[in-house]
């Protein structure tokens, strides 16, 4: 009887050390968990520390901490490539800028002087191709500057209802030169949010401009009171692929050479910073992409 008495004794205890083993592991499990996203989310040289004597649990940890020295490793040359490409952009579109202008300058000084057909056929090929390089240039040196760490946009009120009329205006003439009648729907209830209005502009700008791009004929704009914005156009010459890549920076395709591919990538850019969101999809040939504004 004593000895039953004595191994249920043990058994108990065993379980009771079992349990408060476990309650250990999954604490300092959780520990690893909240301190791993921690150091995802912040920029900290910190690593992960746990309190438990286990040393499973321990390996794990250092293993975590391992590869976390190698994350930041990774980030950091990454951020400093990224701001070397941006600086190196910056400087050549900057220096590219003074000797196209100058070139444009003594193009429109040929063009009041007396010349045959050849030479104006010449002279009107090489001014068209010296704007496309201008705009580029500049379309460049925009980027560079609305993506570095300095630029400031400053929020202000704005009704979004406007700020898209204006925009959509600003477009007539390229639109009808493309004999594209949108189709525009924009709440009558107004959308106020605090955003840049010269960056929202841009966006909605470029948004545009994409869509002249792209579209075979057709555009469709709608602003809904939540603030979602769309743009929808018919446009058979993409396909899933490339309608995923538009963001991304100097993506172009074919039938848009002269683009730097920058378009999407700064009203995206743009967005972000306004903590807004964007989004493209692609379904039986028709082309969308979804804007959201934040609150507020």
């Amino acid at each position: 009887m004593i000895w039953l008495f004595l191994l249920c004794f043990i058994l108990i205890l065993v379980v009771i050390i079992l349990c408060i083993k476990i309650f250990l592991m999954q604490k300092s499990i959780g520990e690893i968990r909240s301190g791993f996203s921690e150091k995802l989310h912040t920029d900290t040289n910190t690593l992960i520390t746990v309190f438990s004597r286990d040393k499973s649990v321990r390996l794990l940890a250092a293993d975590i901490n391992s590869q976390l020295k190698e994350l930041r490793k990774q980030r950091h040359r990454f951020v400093q490539g990224d701001l070397e490409l941006k600086n190196a952009i910056t400087n050549i579109s900057h220096d590219l800028r003074t000797p196209l202008t100058a070139i444009n300058g003594y193009l429109d000084l040929l063009d009041d002087a007396p010349k045959n057909d050849d030479v104006k056929r010449y002279l009107d090929i090489i001014k068209n191709r010296t704007n496309a390089l201008q705009q580029l240039t500049e379309e460049l040196f925009r980027y560079s500057v609305i993506t570095s760490p300095e630029h400031d946009a400053l929020p202000e009120p704005v009704t979004v209802n406007s700020v898209l009329e204006e925009s959509i205006a600003g477009f007539y003439a390229a639109l009808q030169q493309r004999k594209i009648t949108p189709v525009i729907r924009i709440t009558e209830i107004p959308v106020c949010r605090t955003l840049n209005r010269a960056a929202l502009s841009r966006v909605f700008s470029n948004l545009i401009s994409n869509a002249l791009k792209y579209s075979d004929g057709d555009l469709s704009i709608t602003l809904v009171e939540t603030g979602w914005i769309t743009f929808s156009n018919t446009a058979s010459a993409l396909n899933e692929v490339q309608a995923a890549q538009l963001f991304d920076r100097f993506y172009t395709v074919e039938n848009a050479r002269k683009s730097t591919g920058l378009g999407l990538s700064i009203a995206k850019s743009l967005l972000e910073q306004m903590n807004g969101t964007m989004e493209a999809q692609y379904e039986n040939g028709r082309l969308s992409i979804s804007i959201l504004l934040p609150e507020g």
